[in-house]
Parts: C-alpha cells; sequence; structure tokens
C-alpha cells in the first residue's frame, strides 16, 4: 500500500467516484488513476468500490472502512509536514479560510490588518463557500478552519466553536413610512414586499422563525446571499430588506437607513470550525484569537482534547462578541 494510492481514493471520493474529474484534481491521468485502485484492491484482497461497466457506482461496506482509515493516515502525513513546516518557518505559510461574503468583507478586514502587523510572512487565501458545504470542506482538507454565519453539522472528527453573536436590521429607503414608526413590530414589517437571504440561510430561518411564532405570513419578493444585490433592488423601492447588522451599518448611505431588530428578531449564532487533524500552528492560534478574543491558545489546546460534550460545556463559559 502506498500513501499516493490513498491520496487517489480520497480524490475520487472528493469527486463523486467520477474518476476523469479525479484524475483531472491531482494533475494525473484517468488510467493511471484506475490502475492504482485496482492495484490496491489487489493487495487488500477486496473490493472498495462498486462498478458498473468501466464506471465506479458505489463504495463497498468494507470500502468505507478502508477510505476512512485511508484519510486518517493522510491526516497523519499532513500533520507531520505541518509540524516541520512550523519549526523550520514559524512565520510563514498561507492561511486557508473558507467563510461567507459578509464575514470576509465586514469582519475579517481588521482582523487581518491587525494579524499582518505581527505575522507580515503570512499570505492568505479565502474560498467562499455555500454555509451547508463548509463541514465537507474542512473534512476534505481544503480549508485549514473556517468561518461561518450557518449551523455546521457536528461530527468526531470536527470542532465548531462560537465565534460571535450577530443580529438582523432592517434596510429601507429613507423616506419609507416605518422610519416614523417609533416601536416597530413584525406585523408592520409583514405589510411590505421583504427582500433578504436565501431559504435554509441562518437569518433567513430566524426571520422565518419570528414570524411563525406570531402566526405571520410574510411575502418576500426577492432572496438573495449578497448585501449589495438586497441594497439595490431596496433603492428601487421593490422591498425592505433585511440583512445582517454588520452589513447593514456599512452598506447604507443617506439614501438607505437601517433600523436594528434586535429583540425583534433573535439574534444568530456564528462559528469558527477546523478538523481534529490540524496541526495549529502559532499563527493560526494568534488570527482566532484576534478574530475571537474569547479563543485563546491555553482554551484552544485545551478543547484539543475534549470531546463534542465537553466543548459545548466549556463554550457555555465564553462571553461572545455582539455584532
Amino acid at each position: 500500500m502506498k500513501l499516493q494510492q490513498l491520496r487517489y481514493l480520497r480524490a475520487i471520493v472528493n469527486h463523486d467516484l467520477n474518476i476523469s474529474a479525479a484524475s483531472k484534481s491531482i494533475y494525473t491521468t484517468q488510467p493511471g488513476v484506475s490502475k492504482q485502485i485496482g492495484l490496491l484492491e489487489a493487495e487488500l484482497g477486496v473490493k472498495i468500490f462498486e462498478r458498473k461497466g468501466k464506471n465506479l457506482n458505489a463504495i463497498t461496506s468494507i470500502g468505507k472502512q478502508i477510505i476512512d482509515e485511508g484519510m486518517k493516515m493522510l491526516a497523519v502525513e499532513e500533520r507531520i509536514y505541518a509540524i516541520s513546516r512550523d519549526y523550520l518557518n514559524p512565520e510563514g505559510g498561507c492561511l486557508n479560510i473558507y467563510t461567507t461574503n459578509t464575514i470576509a468583507r465586514f469582519l475579517l478586514p481588521k482582523t487581518v490588518e491587525k494579524f499582518v502587523k505581527k505575522h507580515p510572512d503570512i499570505t492568505f487565501h479565502i474560498g467562499a463557500a455555500h454555509p451547508d458545504e463548509n463541514g465537507a470542506i474542512i473534512k476534505k482538507g481544503h480549508s485549514d478552519f473556517s468561518i461561518v454565519a450557518q449551523d455546521v453539522e457536528r461530527d468526531k472528527d470536527l470542532i465548531v466553536l462560537p465565534a460571535y453573536k450577530w443580529s438582523l436590521s432592517l434596510i429601507l429607503p429613507s423616506n419609507h413610512p416605518l422610519r416614523k414608526e417609533k416601536d416597530i413590530t413584525l406585523e408592520m414589517i409583514s405589510k411590505y414586499n421583504l427582500i433578504s437571504y436565501d431559504s435554509g440561510s441562518t437569518g433567513k430561518i430566524a426571520q422565518d422563525n419570528a414570524f411563525a411564532e406570531q402566526g405571520i405570513k410574510p411575502t418576500y419578493f426577492m432572496t438573495a446571499m449578497d448585501v449589495d444585490v438586497i441594497k439595490q433592488y431596496v433603492s428601487m423601492d421593490l422591498g425592505i430588506g433585511i440583512i445582517a447588522t454588520i452589513a447593514a451599518k456599512q452598506i447604507c448611505d443617506g439614501d438607505i437607513v437601517a433600523i436594528p431588530l434586535e429583540g425583534i428578531i433573535p439574534d444568530c449564532d456564528a462559528w469558527i470550525c477546523y478538523s481534529r487533524n490540524v496541526f495549529l500552528q502559532k499563527h493560526m492560534y494568534d488570527f482566532i484569537e484576534s478574530f475571537a478574543p474569547h479563543l485563546k491558545q491555553e482554551v484552544m489546546e485545551v478543547i484539543a482534547h475534549s470531546t463534542n460534550n465537553e466543548i459545548f460545556k466549556i463554550s457555555q463559559e465564553f462571553e461572545l462578541p455582539r455584532y
């Protein structure tokens, strides 16, 4: 068995059993990948994949176990390389972060600005992914960690920590009738077409739940994940918007104003997530603490050896930033 064969396995799984796509992703030929998988199966004496003609159709039950153990071996290999890199060049490297457009645009800049003064040789890759994909992206090894404003499915290989609380705000034209109201209610808001986040996003779920609890069925004229898109259609007077307060504060101008909805729609949670297999270097600890001051290195080191239930209990003691 060779580590390269395990890398081929990982690529195949990451590309939904499509050998052609897998081979392109690792810059090798499709016949070469097929041959190595065949040699691995012959060496082990079991079939890892079920086949339909020349195509892989499914992963066998024993194949799932083999792949799971193989991914652990690759994770150990990556940790060994990370430890070596940290020893040889503790102030170098690239931080791979997957996050939402709102976080990357409105929250990360101050953290990055502060961080690079201390670690000028670190570079960044900021990747964007749909919130539902973040757990998978981390486990596939595409990011060091992810910062998301969406609940992430927890499992034993993923550490999920609360980063901050965030609220929603109403954005509307400066001459809108609701600006004259002293105490805005959901009933008042529901009388107008709404423009907000996509269904399934945390912000939209929070809105839906708040309206449902009062038996109100609002009309959504449009949903989108980009706050600039939402603002554009609000400025055209096609509806009023509901977006994250941190974004509303920065994109509103004289023509578009923001009204906080704290106490009307419950706050939402944002999370920092990373694989238990990631070797956290000193600059990674510093970056996380710069973004979420309650996540100090000594706390993170305790969390590294804690179960998910223990992490949940530890998290209850955190005093979270609010945006």
